[in-house]
């Protein structure tokens, strides 16, 4: 089960570096330290948003536009509730172990309980699995999404990164 997610930017090798800490049966915690480079963040993001236009359950009927911003207003709602803290300044602590760098990160949804599935392939080591709940989901999805402007790496937006208030949302889906 996953207790905690932490992100920063790591400029010296150009990556995030990410620390799940997760529990396993029994009671112990593992601690998984990860590095993501552009190139994974890139593909990551689509899949991360993909995930949150899923979860917003958008009628299929509806024109573009207004699927991405109810999509963005869903997004935020869930941000809202998930227990996310945010610290003002990056923690300086250097991880124990070297984080190990990821090679493909693979994102799903479970049918049988249609729970999230993010799964990342790990280099010289077995993949990593995480199953999130939609809080968890959109929390992550935020935290990823926050880090990567800190990147600097000018990857272009995603709907779910530039999240409208919901006083901006078009009239015809407030209906």
């Amino acid at each position: 089960m996953l207790q905690n997610i932490s992100l920063r930017y790591d400029p010296v090798e150009d990556r995030l570096a990410m620390c799940l800490v997760v529990h396993r049966q029994g009671g112990e915690a593992q601690e998984h330290w990860l590095h993501l480079t552009r190139r994974v963040c890139t593909g990551w993001r689509q899949d991360l948003q993909a995930m949150v236009d899923l979860s917003a359950q958008v009628p299929a009927q509806m024109d573009g536009a207004s699927k991405q911003a109810v999509s963005a207003a869903h997004h935020q709602a869930m941000v809202g509730q998930a227990a996310v803290r945010t610290d003002a300044t990056p923690s300086p602590v250097e991880p124990a172990i070297t984080p190990t760098l990821v090679t493909k990160v693979v994102c799903g949804r479970r049918r049988q309980d249609q729970r999230w599935m993010i799964r990342f392939e790990r280099l010289n080591e077995p993949p990593l699995s995480l199953m999130l709940n939609s809080k968890t989901l959109h929390g992550l999805v935020d935290a990823v999404f926050r880090r990567v402007k800190v990147a600097g790496w000018a990857l272009p937006p995603l709907p779910a990164e530039s999240a409208p208030s919901s006083g901006n949302l078009p009239t015809s889906i407030l209906h």
